[in-house]
């Protein structure tokens, strides 16, 4: 039992509450989706001309190598 309550402290102070990015190819996907009010819509090829291109933030330092689409 102190074997198994020593794993679970050290493990608790591990824990990180914070955001963080595990897929930084899903990250880039995200951010060229197309929102309505902030949430994902459905690309319609009508509006898509008319739409300015989306801003992508290239801050993927030391999250590796992402995609381009």
């Amino acid at each position: 039992r102190a074997a198994r309550l020593m794993r679970y402290r050290e493990k608790r102070k591990n824990r990180r509450f914070e955001k963080t990015i595990r897929y930084a190819s899903r990250k880039a996907y995200a951010e060229t989706r197309p929102r309505v009010k902030g949430r994902f819509a459905k690309r319609a090829d009508d509006h898509d001309a008319a739409a300015p291109p989306p801003q992508i933030m290239l801050d993927f330092a030391g999250y590796g190598v992402v995609p381009t689409f």
